[in-house]
């Protein structure tokens, strides 16, 4: 452990992105934590490396210090012995949580499109010129200000809320600040909106599974669930395992396939098994950033909309369909940096619709650079989502023309209520499975309505233009 890190503060910083280093950050040395640190442990500084043992007692020290705040002897140029020791806390956080974002950049950077200069702005948030302490709880980060007063924080820091939550009997305090990084909820979302990464392992997420959770999930998924939990959870408990969720063993998910069998439903390998349980773990994740919003309560047309609905909506998907998809195709070719690709548009749609190939399967095949590249050029969720609004739209004009619908046009809350209705249907009939199948990983099965009918128009070449797949 080198000493300096308990004086020196990581800081964003733009500029080093131009540099030759590309660091993306700024180590910043804070002069007076430095004197006072040296001060109160001058058999450490003797030496620039220290052992594991006293780096805990220092931590241990320091933190005793930190929490236990007395404003009275303050004055308002020099910070009181708890603001110093918590900064030097904060500084030594500071190191670990760049040291998590580059860990996290060198092990997914590559196949997930991101550098370790997107995540830094995210959690490397503290510059060290706050005063900030904690409340008796250890519940609330308090800003101690010019008069000496402790008043609650409107915008805490990470690096503070790792050391709320820091328990030095129990791990180490660069270990601890690395795993709440991970578990940060700016971190975690932007890496799974902006670059489809899951930092949550799929069985950790599985194991939690609980309360309001399995509402929303179909019965079909419930049981692959519940048989998870019947043998991993089981064995966690007898083998007193704690933290990280493991993949489960091939004795395990033999035992889960049989557990289906006898409820009559089939598995037919072990990596389908994965498969499986890794796209219903997702899309719980998918739904807890973006909820859907609850069943909108049953109306009395309900089963003549349905039966409007029925026969109008395949027609109104495969129109939606094509508009949607020359649209984004027309947009490829006018794009400076997608121009030279657009013609592998529609070959990379047949690939995973006809195929079920997965997107970095299409890289490949098409001499892409990687499944980045591919997710870029493709933005299949964008598109999903712009079908479903014209599929939306297209219906509700058609329900509106009915003669059974004309008043709803009249009353706010009918016509509220025909909106949930209709875009309840959608997503039950369609839009669901078709997010669940673009989510599914190797052994995807593409049998959707959805899919049925992306096939149905890919199946010939649009009016026009080129798309020989050879």
């Amino acid at each position: 452990m080198n000493l300096y890190k308990y004086w020196t503060i990581c800081k964003v910083d733009g500029r080093s992105h131009q540099s030759s280093f590309q660091t993306g950050y700024q180590a910043s040395e804070l002069p007076v934590v430095r004197e006072q640190f040296q001060a109160w442990f001058p058999s450490y500084c003797e030496t620039q490396e220290l052992l594991t043992q006293e780096d805990k007692e220092i931590q241990t020290q320091l933190l005793s210090w930190f929490l236990h705040q007395d404003s009275r002897d303050f004055e308002s140029s020099v910070p009181p012995s708890w603001v110093i020791a918590g900064l030097s806390l904060r500084c030594y956080v500071s190191h670990a949580i760049q040291s998590a974002c580059q860990t996290l950049a060198q092990k997914f950077g590559q196949r997930y499109g991101f550098s370790p200069y997107d995540l830094l702005p995210l959690v490397l948030t503290d510059d060290g010129k706050t005063w900030i302490g904690l409340d008796s709880d250890r519940k609330t980060q308090l800003i101690l200000d010019r008069f000496g007063n402790l008043q609650p924080s409107t915008y805490p820091l990470l690096s503070v809320e790792i050391l709320r939550t820091f328990d030095p009997t129990k791990t180490a305090l660069g270990k601890w600040a690395c795993l709440i990084t991970r578990q940060d909820e700016k971190l975690t979302r932007t890496l799974w909106i902006e670059h489809g990464l899951l930092l949550e392992t799929s069985w950790s997420k599985l194991n939690q599974v609980q309360g309001s959770q399995w509402k929303i999930l179909s019965p079909h998924e419930r049981h692959w669930v519940e048989v998870f939990h019947q043998v991993y959870r089981r064995d966690r408990r007898e083998q007193g395992a704690r933290g990280k969720c493991p993949t489960p063993s091939e004795a395990q998910l033999q035992e889960m396939r049989d557990l289906l069998h006898q409820r009559g439903i089939i598995a037919d390998s072990s990596d389908e098994m994965l498969d499986q349980l890794k796209t219903i773990a997702e899309f719980l994740q998918e739904q807890k950033i973006n909820p859907s919003p609850p069943p909108p309560p049953p109306e009395p047309p309900i089963n003549l909309l349905k039966t409007m609905l029925n026969e109008a909506r395949d027609k109104a998907l495969l129109n939606a369909i094509h508009r949607v998809l020359l649209q984004r195709f027309h947009q490829l070719k006018n794009s400076p940096w997608y121009a030279e690709n657009a013609d592998y548009f529609f070959p990379s749609l047949r690939l995973i619709y006809f195929e079920a190939k997965s997107q970095g399967e299409v890289a490949k095949e098409l001499n892409m650079n990687n499944q980045s590249q591919v997710s870029r050029f493709l933005k299949l969720k964008e598109m999903l989502n712009q079908i479903r609004e014209q599929v939306m739209a297209e219906l509700f004009q058609i329900l509106l023309s009915q003669e059974s619908f004309k008043s709803v046009s009249q009353d706010a809350q009918a016509f509220n209520n025909l909106i949930q209705h209709l875009s309840a249907y959608l997503d039950e009939s369609v839009f669901v499975e078709a997010a669940r199948e673009l989510q599914a990983g190797q052994h995807r099965k593409m049998t959707s309505l959805f899919a049925e009918k992306m096939r149905d128009f890919l199946s010939y070449d649009p009016p026009n233009l080129a798309l020989d797949c050879s």
